[in-house]
């Protein structure tokens, strides 16, 4: 391809002062001919010609390396970032468990948030999905006296797919302790609507991982004013247990997968060794809550739309849309009646739902 193109090039120069000869010529002299130093000056031309050949075949050269580097780099680039968001590669990854007193930001330290030994202040929010969808919230208070997992972000889809890789991890524990943890997604944005348009797909996969709380600042950007976060910080992950804070931590850009020391942080908070709470996350645990990629999710998904409509409709009660659903998937139910407390509390909240719409068509 190069030696085509210097061809090309040459006889393009040579085309060039071909015809400035031409145009010479048209004025009733030859140069050639009549000039005294027609040889010397012929070679100049080939000269500068051949100058011009080089010029002209460098900056090629250069643009065509240049081009194969940037189809290389984005072809690296695309693998690597299939692997980080392929499900099932995100699955097959070691999780560690880490001491959270050995977390530290690169560079000079960052602060952001309450720190350790804080109390945990109350802030208002407006909840993005679930039963409070549009209303005001504190989630400090809906917690009460359980441990507490705080996310606050900016909002980007990386983050958001990072966001669900780390909840994920931290879904594993909460299935395997008998502690309540609280978990609450705060979203730090100026347009709460750009949110609520850009983003509505995810919040469903964030109630399905064990978030009880995925909500907007009613700071903007800031935060809450009483927390003092740093608005430069993508994100700050808060742990608290008994109203104070007991580990902070930050990350200047969103994190992919968990932080080996956010999870040490979590082990800390439901007091049990790490070593403990390591196995737990690499094991395959039977039973475990189906991922949004797997078949039963999405055939979860669609038998739920349909009986939604239903309901809707009319044509069925809530009630005998449970009973449909559960004998269409009944390894939802542990034997036994198992689950955490926050399963039962969740069962026991859509029980009285039911009877109380009972009521009302009575």
């Amino acid at each position: 391809m190069f030696r085509c193109k210097a061809i090309s090039c040459y006889a393009g120069a040579c085309d060039m002062l071909s015809s400035g000869r031409t145009r010479r010529g048209s004025w009733g002299q030859d140069v050639k001919l009549q000039h005294p130093w027609g040889k010397t000056i012929e070679m100049k031309r080939s000269a500068f010609a051949l100058t011009l050949v080089v010029l002209l075949c460098s900056g090629s050269l250069a643009q065509e390396r240049e081009t194969r580097e940037r189809t290389r780099e984005g072809q690296r680039r695309g693998e690597r970032d299939r692997r980080e968001y392929r499900p099932e590669e995100r699955n097959r990854r070691q999780l560690g468990v880490k001491d959270p007193a050995g977390f530290k930001t690169a560079g000079k330290q960052i602060f952001s948030g309450p720190q350790p030994g804080e109390k945990l202040p109350v802030f208002k929010a407006t909840s993005l999905a679930g039963d409070n969808n549009g209303k005001e919230l504190d989630p400090t208070r809906l917690a009460g006296n359980k441990r507490q997992v705080l996310f606050f972000q900016d909002v980007s889809r990386t983050a958001i797919a990072g966001l669900l890789s780390v909840m994920d991890a931290i879904g594993k524990i909460e299935r395997k302790t008998d502690k309540d943890l609280q978990i609450a997604c705060v979203f730090l944005v100026d347009d709460a609507d750009r949110i609520r348009k850009g983003l509505t797909r995810a919040f469903p996969l964030l109630l399905e991982r064990g978030v009880d709380v995925v909500a907007v600042s009613q700071g903007g950007r800031d935060g809450p004013g009483a927390y003092g976060l740093n608005r430069t910080i993508s994100q700050t992950i808060i742990l608290a247990g008994d109203g104070k804070v007991t580990r902070n931590f930050v990350f200047p850009e969103p994190l992919l997968y968990a932080d080996p020391h956010v999870l040490g942080g979590v082990a800390e908070l439901i007091g049990e060794k790490r070593e403990t709470v390591t196995v737990w996350l690499n094991e395959a645990a039977a039973g475990e809550r189906p991922r949004s990629g797997d078949d039963l999710a999405r055939r979860q998904r669609a038998l739920g739309g349909k009986l939604r409509g239903l309901v809707e409709a009319g044509k069925l009660t809530r009630e005998e849309a449970g009973v449909l659903y559960r004998a269409a998937f009944p390894e939802r139910q542990p034997a036994g009646g198992g689950g955490n407390r926050k399963s039962r509390e969740r069962d026991r909240r859509d029980r009285d739902g039911r009877k109380r719409e009972k009521r009302e068509d009575r």
